[in-house]
């Protein structure tokens, strides 16, 4: 910044200093300074319809809703300054206005002319004007004050309240608007919709039997008991939400926490945390450098975030979508639909009772206990899934694969990376290579279609009849484990290898160390077995 902008902000600065400690309230001497009070009084009667209108600075207001008709006003005026006569005089002339209109009481405080000369304060006179007032509860209040606090109580009509430097406590009263910047406000206890901006304070808000809407910056919000539906814009300050019909929160550079909301909630948040939980509705959830919590959510789940990690338990609607990018996803009693992604995170999840689809990036894939099928699909990482009740697709690259306990048919597609699967009640699929593949207790067909990597089958027992088995590779070896009493036709063929069989085969065709064509038992299915530069051999299943 240039020397002449330098200097024009120290001249603000300067004069926002000198206004603001003008109207600093004396509550106490100072040395060599000299203090007067004196007290205001008065009563009049509000008529039907009529409602209280205050307008102050530089003090504070506190008013209280009462039986009767009559608005008591009490107010207490100090002054400190160098010596006696100079504070009696300048509190002389502040003054005090009193105005009935058919439309309301208006209470006014008028200072004297050197308040607006912002020069006059060498002087060094302090002063302030508090209000304590009686209305009657049933009529409306607007207030305007600035630099002092504002109390407003027991006023059951609706309520208008703006403050600035100073905060504001509003309880027990009818509908509300409060405003203020560079103060506190706390609201309780309000009988209809309530409104509340801030700027630069923590804002509390509890017990509303209405709808809420919150606007803060810089300043933490914490709301509670919220009859209707709320909303909430924050900026710099965490989000604390318990108890609403519905909720709809939008902040940034700070946390969110909600719970305890019979409907529908909605979150955007940047760079901060968030936790819902015990949600009635749907969640919407949008986020950035920051973890999200999700438990017990009756409704459809769509989480969308990046940069952090996604945590879900107890998650009841009708599906769940999670979207994320660096980070790790982990979820647990799913009830319904779950389709979940990450780049460079990994993906862990339990207990998911709907279809599951899985995909991540640089990141391994653990899924157990599905009753129905699931889709995984990786990038350069390993999956592991077991108990899986349906149909079963794994997709990786560059990682393993390990599926035991399915209850359904397997498709797995590899490249580079292992692949192991135990205890597969319908067919079995996989395309691999450079590295082995391990399938063991395979109840339906099998197919392997392999590239310089072993392979090792052992096919289960089927309840009737039998299952085709095609298996090919080159460079390794080829072990297939056949139950005895079923009947295959065989079709055998390596290189640089030998064919070897434990069961009797019955052999039609040309017959050599490297081709084997016949019949197992009586023939039937399917066993065609086919390598490259490797030995293929045949035995019993235990």
């Amino acid at each position: 910044m240039n020397q002449p902008s330098r200097n024009f902000c120290k001249g603000v600065g300067l004069l926002y200093a000198m206004f603001f400690a003008a109207g600093k309230p004396a509550l106490a001497a100072n040395p060599g300074q000299e203090q007067v009070s004196r007290d205001f009084q008065k009563t009049v009667t509000l008529g039907s319809g009529q409602s209280v209108h205050i307008e102050h600075k530089f003090g504070e207001v506190r008013v209280r809703g009462e039986s009767g008709r009559d608005v008591k006003i009490s107010a207490t005026i100090r002054v400190q300054a160098s010596s006696h006569d100079e504070a009696q005089s300048f509190a002389d002339k502040i003054q005090i206005e009193v105005d009935q209109t058919a439309e309301d009481v208006r209470i006014r405080t008028i200072y004297p002319d050197e308040v607006r000369r912002l020069f006059h304060f060498g002087k060094n006179t302090s002063y302030s004007v508090n209000y304590d007032i009686a209305m009657p509860s049933d009529a409306p209040l607007n207030v305007r004050n600035s630099f002092g606090s504002t109390e407003a109580s027991g006023t059951h009509a609706s309520v208008d309240i703006e403050n600035r430097h100073g905060s504001i406590s509003a309880r027990d009263v009818g509908p509300a608007r409060v405003n203020n910047s560079f103060g506190g406000i706390e609201v309780t206890g309000v009988a209809g919709n309530t409104s509340v901006t801030d700027t630069n304070g923590p804002v509390q808000v509890s017990d509303v039997k209405g709808a809420l809407e919150v606007r803060n910056r810089f300043g933490r919000i914490t709301t509670k008991d919220i009859q209707g539906a709320a909303t909430i814009n924050g900026g710099n300050g965490d989000v604390t939400l318990s108890g609403a019909a519905s909720a709809t929160v939008t902040t940034s550079f700070a946390s969110v926490d909600a719970r305890n909301i019979k409907g529908d909630l909605t979150v955007h948040d940047n760079n901060g945390t968030v936790e819902i939980a015990a949600i009635g509705g749907a969640a919407d959830v949008t986020n950035s450098f920051g973890n999200v919590t999700l438990s017990d959510v009756r409704g459809q789940v769509v989480c969308t975030t990046n940069n952090g990690r996604v945590k879900g338990s107890a998650l009841a609607g009708s599906s769940v979508t999670i979207h994320d990018s660096y980070g790790n996803i982990e979820l647990d009693t799913i009830s319904n639909m779950l389709d979940a992604g990450t780049m460079n995170g990994r993906i862990t999840v339990r207990d998911a009772r709907g279809a599951v689809t899985l995909k991540t990036s640089f990141g391994a894939i653990d899924a157990a206990n599905i009753p129905k099928g699931i889709r995984a699909t990786n990038g350069n990482g390993a999956i592991t899934l077991a108990d899986i009740g349906g149909d079963t697709y794994a997709k990786t690259s560059s990682g393993s694969v390990l599926i035991e306990r399915v209850n359904g048919n397997l498709t797995v597609e590899n490249n580079n990376g292992s692949v192991t699967a135990r205890n597969i009640k319908g067919d079995a699929s996989v395309r691999t290579s450079f590295s082995g593949v391990t399938l063991d207790g395979i109840g339906g067909r099998i197919t392997v279609d392999n590239q310089n990597g072993a392979i090792a089958v052992t096919a289960a027992r089927p309840a009737s009849g039998c299952r085709d088995i095609s298996l090919k590779t080159s460079f390794s070896s080829i072990r297939v484990q056949v139950p005895q009493g079923l009947g295959y036709n065989l079709s055998g063929h390596t290189s640089f290898g030998r064919i070897t069989s434990e069961l009797p085969v019955t052999s039609t065709g040309n017959i050599g160390g490297d081709t084997l064509n016949g019949t197992i038992g009586s023939g039937g299915c399917l066993l065609q077995l086919n390598n490259a530069n490797g030995s293929i051999e045949i035995t019993k299943a235990p």
